[in-house]
């Protein structure tokens, strides 16, 4: 299979639908895990360097309470510590 894009990407590294992944260093993407406080779920999203810049990405569009960042790293990192 070959996909082209993150999101293709991720979708199909979760299928398991890839044996072999090639990975631009420089790619400028970053892997958020937010919190809801109110709820109490977890989402992970996935933002390029002007998505980050926009307030409504952090934000509960149902209750427009602002979600707490878990955890936020290059998406080139996490993939290399957890698909290897």
């Amino acid at each position: 299979m070959v996909v082209f894009g993150v999101e293709d990407t991720m979708k199909a590294l979760e299928l398991g639908a890839l044996d072999t992944l090639m990975l631009f260093e420089d790619l400028q993407i970053n892997r958020y895990v937010l919190k809801n406080p109110v709820k109490g779920d977890t989402q992970v999203i996935l933002l390029n360097p002007k998505q980050e810049q926009n307030e409504k990405n952090f934000i509960d569009q149902e209750t427009g309470i602002a979600f707490e960042v878990q955890e936020c790293e290059p998406l080139t990192e996490w993939l290399c510590q957890n698909y290897t």
